[in-house]
């Protein structure tokens, strides 16, 4: 005899009560929905493809085959009060005959053919000669029922194909191991079969004893990188969408690049869930199989670089230009600092606090993965090589000749510094994986403000030609809704060429995408360029001029070129032509020798400008710079500083805000937040609007979090 126990409980329930179904002592488990769509529950290992996208009623059936009946619902009651919030309803316990029991999980099995593989249950091999041409992997008569035969591990066996012969294969979580052994028998070098489940783990070894595998295979429980120190060419992950999604790092660590990775057990309606996470992390699919409701997928490791970026806009310009050159060679390429087999970090040496992190990225990336290779470019390194040196990183450059550390992938050491005398143009169109593309469009400065080092690190201004800044532009105009133009002086643009950036503006007078300008410096406004912006069909009206200081005397200890009264004509200038326009600023606190005096003008100038934000830095000493041997103010007193510049900065964006509040803004939206799809509009303030456009005309409705909230219009 054998017997039955059904109930229902609620589909968020169905794993508990099934392992409640096993602590009872069942030699079967199955989970059905009310209508038996499918019945997926079956062993330890197959209860895994349980997934809620599969069950369309609030409740479902869990059934748990007993042999022993001796005080069986007492035995099943107590175990599903150990779950003392699992609900469940309609218990029963029914009863068969035994041989009914044996022939109902046995008919389950036939002898199956995928490409060069024959799956044969023990029972019928004898009676059955393989096929020819066929090598044959015996089903372990002690695997629960459905293991050997589940659609997906047919479809899994369809994609290996010519894939496993001669080499290292990884078997994960494929319950009898019947992967691990048909790559084991079609000639592997070395199969590792490894699982989370102790009964799958047994099942395999038996698996492979039974067909005379064990001098290739090792059969292990562990997690999936626990003990293994090498990768392999070919991985075969036989389990849930859910699970493959979550394991996916780890897989990545112990694939291959250019390894295939075959993932199967994916109910279909997840397919393109777990193909999209895939791609994201460098798994391209090449083929797919797909029976009844699964799916299995075919993949290949890409090489997987995070190009990683610590400073300013025209470093992230760099980095979409290289992670452009790597995509056309083929690599995948992310610019989050998450696991990957290199990573390329443009550093930052403007402050302290970013030449810090710059140097802290070494052991972050470490982190992540302690074999990968790392490549610094950027001011930190050409600012402090003999650091990056000592820290033995593969690849180590500056300034210059950043787009060549493409070439130089292969490299276990390499120091290459390069001059910084002409403008580095881009070897192809920069990567975006944004709705905004950056366009570098000049670099270096010739200012040499007393506390600044960029002028030593970037080199002296050069610009691009704007007939190739306005092809790049027009290109990428094709695919995105705004293009950045950004320069680490755009006010010096075209200096050095006999070109001006009034003379880029005009050439781009019929470009229809938004266009807005990086930071500038207050020398570069004037008629001329402002005119030329106003003849733009989608000029975005937001000025970043830094100021630094509203005290002359201030300003000329810094080398700035221009005092508070001509700084402040340019903004009227500015409003001239935009009277909405956008202001923003970078104010340094605490510059030595700044009086209190000279910090109240700093704090009347920038409310007498009404700028709609500022950025705010307390000194940083520069090693190399004019100011670096000044005579730094109290750390209390700058501490003091900031926190009223703070004050008055919010208030000046409130205000802002709030006269914005009756102007209808066009707004490009790029990420979602709460609920609310939030982008900037022209004049650079952030909105939050429930819609799933990517553009609209928005209505704000009022000030929300740091922006402002609003409804979209279709007028």
């Amino acid at each position: 005899m054998y017997f039955i126990v059904s109930f229902k409980t609620e589909r968020e329930f169905q794993e508990l009560a099934a392992d409640a179904m096993w602590a009872a002592g069942a030699s079967g488990v199955e989970i059905d929905d009310v209508r038996d769509i499918e019945e997926v529950l079956r062993d330890p290992m197959n209860w895994d493809y349980v997934d809620d996208r599969v069950f369309t009623e609030e409740d479902c059936v869990v059934k748990g085959v007993f042999n022993d009946g001796d005080d069986l619902e007492n035995r099943v009651r107590e175990a599903l009060g150990a779950y003392p919030f699992l609900v469940y309803k309609d218990f029963k316990i029914s009863s068969g005959a035994e041989e009914d029991w044996e022939n109902s999980w046995k008919k389950f099995y036939k002898i199956r053919i995928e490409g060069d593989t024959e799956l044969a249950p023990v029972w019928l091999a004898e009676e059955n000669p393989p096929a020819e041409g066929k090598f044959r992997v015996l089903i372990n008569p002690s695997t629960a029922f459905g293991t050997g035969t589940h659609e997906s591990t047919r479809l899994a066996l369809r994609l290996m194909a010519g894939e496993v012969g001669g080499k290292k294969v990884l078997d994960i979580g494929t319950g009898s191991g019947v992967l691990g052994v048909a790559a084991a028998k079609a000639g592997a070098e070395k199969v590792l079969m490894t699982d989370f489940d102790p009964e799958a783990v047994k099942d395999a070894q038996e698996t492979a004893a039974l067909n005379g595998v064990g001098d290739v295979t090792e059969v292990r429980l562990c997690s999936l990188t626990d003990g293994i120190d090498s990768r392999f060419e070919t991985v075969l992950a036989n389990l849930t969408a859910d699970i493959l999604i979550k394991l996916l790092p780890d897989l990545g660590r112990v694939t291959e690049i250019g390894g295939v990775c075959i993932l199967s057990g994916i109910l279909s309606s997840r397919a393109g869930e777990v193909i999209e996470k895939y791609a994201a992390m460098g798994f391209e699919t090449v083929e797919r199989a797909d029976e009844g409701e699964w799916t299995a997928l075919k993949t290949v490791r890409k090489l997987r670089v995070s190009v990683f970026n610590l400073g300013c806009k025209t470093n992230q310009y760099e980095c979409d230009e290289i992670s452009g050159a790597l995509t056309e060679k083929g690599a995948s390429v992310t610019e989050k600092l998450e696991y990957a087999d290199a990573y390329i970090v443009n550093t930052c040496a403007v402050t302290a606090e970013a030449e810090r992190k710059s140097r802290q990225i070494i052991s972050r990336v470490r982190k992540f993965n302690p074999d990968a290779r790392i490549f610094i470019i950027g001011c930190a390194s050409e600012k402090s090589p003999s650091f990056y040196l000592d820290k033995k990183v593969n690849y180590l450059s500056g300034v210059g000749g950043k787009y060549n550390v493409v070439k130089n992938l292969n490299a276990l050491f390499k120091y290459d510094f390069y001059p910084k005398t002409e403008f580095e143009y881009p070897v192809c169109l920069p990567s975006v994986t944004r709705t905004r593309a950056l366009v570098k469009i000049q670099d270096g400065c010739n200012n040499f403000c007393s506390y600044c080092v960029i002028p030593y690190l970037r080199g002296r201004a050069r610009s691009r030609t704007v007939a190739d800044s306005v092809r790049e532009i027009e290109k990428l105009s094709e695919s995105v809704k705004e293009i950045v133009i950004t320069g680490i002086n755009l006010s010096a643009f075209g200096t050095d060429n006999g070109e001006s950036l009034s003379g880029l503006m005009r050439a781009l007078k019929d470009t229809d995408v938004r266009i807005r300008l990086g930071s500038f410096y207050a020398e570069g406004i004037d008629d001329e360029l402002l005119s030329s912006l106003k003849g733009l069909k989608k000029f975005c009206p937001h000025f970043h001029l830094s100021l630094q200081s509203g005290s002359d005397a201030v300003l000329k200890a810094m080398n700035r070129k221009y005092t508070a009264a001509e700084y402040m004509e340019k903004i009227a200038l500015i409003r001239k032509y935009f009277p909405l326009a956008s202001v923003t600023t970078d104010i340094i606190v605490g510059f030595p020798g700044e009086s209190d005096a000279d910090f109240e003008k700093t704090l009347a100038l920038a409310e007498a400008a009404e700028f709609s934000d500022i950025h705010i830095f307390p000194f940083s000493a520069r090693e190399g710079t004019v100011a670096y041997g000044f005579k730094k103010l109290p750390k209390e007193s700058v501490k003091a500083r900031e926190e009223r510049l703070y004050e008055l900065k919010e208030t000046l964006k409130r205000k802002y805000l709030e006269k914005m509040i009756p102007v209808r803004q066009h707004v490009v939206f790029e990420t979602e937040h709460d609920g609310f799809s939030t982008g900037y509009s022209e004049y650079y303030i952030k909105f939050y609007v429930v819609t799933r456009a990517e553009y609209g005309i928005i209505i704000p409705t009022g000030i929300y979090s740091d922006g402002l909230k609003g409804e979209i219009t279709n007028e």
